[in-house]
């Protein structure tokens, strides 16, 4: 029979295999805060962050392979092969570490902050069409690159207000700004070859910069449970 300390000794290790049993499947960092939270705003934060984070790379890839066409020769060969594995690498990375971490929220505030982010990125598409049209009919074809780069500014900055993102501010400002003063000093592939390594640097970076916040957030797998006692009876 079992004794009352085998009894005793046994209940501390069903407490511990009642609490592992409890234990969130998400292990969270400390950083950001917003990143962490439960509501709405966290979820879409790290929704952005994803979903955000591939486009931002894809962005980054284009203008890279822009500014490679506009260098030309070996330099323009090494930049594009440079660019490729570093898009490639952060592609890869990202669907390693962030499988599941960002899935779609529901309820009605989240809802409404998706219609926020889908008509906000409507808004910024049309812009990045638009604004070529209009400075090629003004006779500016080398503003077409700073123009679409323009307009992806703002964007990052009313992402940052809808859902936090910190590190969004600094950047959204660079691409709003930037480019206007690219545009005010250079001209010709100057201009072009600056803005597209520039801005595809900056997004490439930005876009890791979140897959590494979501690598945080990842399943973790429950601790097992201690062995009970198993002395003779």
């Amino acid at each position: 029979m079992t004794t009352k300390s085998e009894a005793a000794n046994a209940m501390p290790v069903k407490s511990e295999a009642a609490n592992a049993m409890t234990t969130p499947l998400i292990a969270v960092t400390a950083e950001p805060a917003a990143i962490n939270g439960a509501g709405p705003a966290a979820a879409w934060s790290r929704r952005v962050r994803r979903i955000g984070g591939f486009i931002q790379a894809a962005f980054a890839a284009l203008w890279l392979i822009r500014a490679s066409l506009a260098i030309g020769g070996p330099a323009g060969d090494v930049l594009i092969a440079v660019s490729g594995v570093a898009v490639i690498g952060v592609f890869t990375y990202a669907i390693r570490v962030t499988a599941g971490t960002a899935p779609r929220p529901a309820g009605p505030q989240a809802r409404r902050i998706e219609r926020s982010v889908t008509l906000a990125t409507i808004i910024e598409l049309v812009a990045a069409f638009v604004l070529p049209v209009i400075v090629i009919a003004m006779g500016h074809s080398d503003w077409v690159l700073p123009s679409i780069v323009i307009t992806i500014g703002p964007l990052l900055l009313y992402l940052d207000h809808l859902v936090h993102i910190p590190r969004y501010r600094p950047v959204g400002w660079a691409l709003t700004a930037g480019p206007v003063i690219l545009v005010a000093t250079m001209s010709g592939s100057a201009l072009a070859v600056t803005t597209g390594i520039a801005a595809g640097v900056l997004l490439l970076g930005t876009a890791t910069a979140g897959f590494h916040d979501l690598a945080g957030i990842r399943p973790a797998r429950l601790p097992r449970p201690a062995p009970l006692s198993t002395k003779a009876q």
